[in-house]
């Protein structure tokens, strides 16, 4: 036993002398690096001021969904360029923006957090479609409860995160699919979860929270190498594409060695027969079934948008004695279910994540560790929703706006909401010619 610690202890002996301690201090300078990123980026954000805004529904909207796709389009603007010097001196990254839809005792409501600078943008994007909406600041909801602890609080949570269920290229159903055309109407996708939400008991509270950080270009290229994939490109299959870097280095391989395998090994008769001298089809789009070509269509439009980084947050709050999520995140899971697809993508919970922690075998003997992971779920899910940090959780969906404005927009006159905040007051700006009295 201890000649063979002996001989590992000689080994890395010998490793180290002979260069290995070139690649032990590498890997120390890259721990030290990241260890110095992440805390000046956690520096940097703790300097940050934040601007939490309360938007009040028009009283009468006519406006379908579009005009949220308009607006998430503007909200895009908030992406912003870092230098080196910014991201590696000073800690900066991209920051994000949330939007939150509420239900206080069965009162529905919005509110936006983000950077003041980027507050005119906000307002500029809202007022444009919706001029009678109203944009005030507000106080942080998480503020006004006493603060939450697992075992002592008197009030309880359940936290829960929606992931797509297929690669990120995929879209949801939008409303685009819930309009009929020739009666000129739309069914609300998300009726029912207004419904839902504004039912809850006075003494019960339910966030959506949805985490947005808008993304560049950068997914693109992947993205398209995917659709050339789905179309039957000859050039994109066998793994080419997306992160196979394996299927790309055989296609090379075979790409230089293989007429060379073709004259020396094969026969003649197969060469003459050969696959590098058949002429394959420019694509099999001619052989796709109409569905399937009506997914890459929807792929390509998807990749035609300015996109975001979203992340999808929900959290059910209520006293302990009166603490009962069941019925209502039934609801709220069934109209995210609305939205999917088998063929495309889909919203589902986390379940590895939520705060619900089942045992595996043994009840009894597993129950202090299932008590002791669901408090911590419970504490970590209860401080990243109120500090809207975005490093949290599964990987983030990548949305188009259509996808966006899905989730989020002002319910229309034909949809009754029970109990939604609206402006009660129209206003208007006074005319130009107005008489002043002097001193005034």
């Amino acid at each position: 036993m201890l000649s063979d610690f002996r001989d590992a202890f000689q080994t890395i002996e010998w490793i180290m002398v002979h260069g290995g301690w070139v690649v032990f201090g590498l890997l120390m300078l890259y721990l030290f690096y990241e260890l110095y990123i992440e805390h000046i980026q956690i520096e940097w954000y703790g300097k940050l001021k934040w601007v939490f805004l309360k938007i009040t529904v028009p009283p009468e909207n006519e406006t379908s969904p579009l005009a949220f796709e308009d607006i998430f389009d503007e909200l895009h603007a908030v992406q912003e360029k870092l230098s080196w010097a910014e991201t590696h001196l000073e800690g900066q990254f991209q920051i994000w923006f949330t939007w939150e839809i509420t239900s206080i005792g069965g009162v529905i409501g919005n509110y936006v957090r983000i950077l003041p600078k980027f507050r005119d943008t906000l307002e500029s994007a809202i007022y444009s479609e919706f001029p009678a909406a109203e944009i005030t600041e507000a106080e942080d909801y998480f503020d006004k409860l006493p603060k939450f602890d697992p075992e002592t609080s008197p009030y309880d949570i359940f936290g829960l995160t929606w992931k797509y269920t297929n690669r990120n290229e995929y879209p949801i159903k939008t409303y685009r699919f819930f309009e009929h055309p020739t009666a000129e109407t739309m069914v609300d996708p998300i009726s029912g979860l207004w419904e839902e939400m504004g039912k809850i008991n006075p003494y019960e509270m339910f966030i959506l929270q949805f985490v947005l950080r808008p993304i560049g270009d950068e997914w693109k290229e992947h993205a398209r190498a995917f659709v050339q994939m789905l179309k039957g490109v000859p050039e994109y299959q066998n793994g080419h594409g997306a992160g196979a870097f394996t299927g790309a280095i055989m296609g090379w391989v075979e790409a230089f060695l293989g007429p060379v395998l073709d004259v020396f090994i094969r026969p003649d008769f197969e060469m003459k027969n050969s696959p590098h001298n058949k002429e394959e089809p420019p694509s099999l789009m001619l052989h796709l079934t109409e569905n399937e070509k009506q997914i890459i269509t929807q792929i390509e439009n998807k990749i035609g948008r300015w996109c975001y980084h979203v992340k999808i947050h929900g959290m059910y709050i209520a006293p302990r004695e009166k603490f009962n999520p069941t019925l209502l995140l039934r609801s709220v899971i069934g109209a995210f279910k609305a939205m999917g697809t088998e063929n495309m993508n889909a919203l589902k919970p986390v379940l590895s994540r939520w705060t619900r922690v089942k045992y595996a075998v043994f009840e009894k003997w597993e129950k202090p560790v299932t008590e002791f992971r669901l408090k911590w779920r419970k504490r970590k899910y209860y401080k990243f929703m109120k500090t809207r940090w975005w490093f949290h959780g599964p990987s983030a969906n990548i949305m188009s706006p259509e996808e966006l404005a899905t989730l989020i927009h002002f319910p229309q006159l034909t949809v009754k909401v029970p109990q939604i905040e609206k402006v009660m007051v129209a206003k208007e700006q006074p005319p130009p010619d107005l008489p002043v009295a002097p001193g005034i």
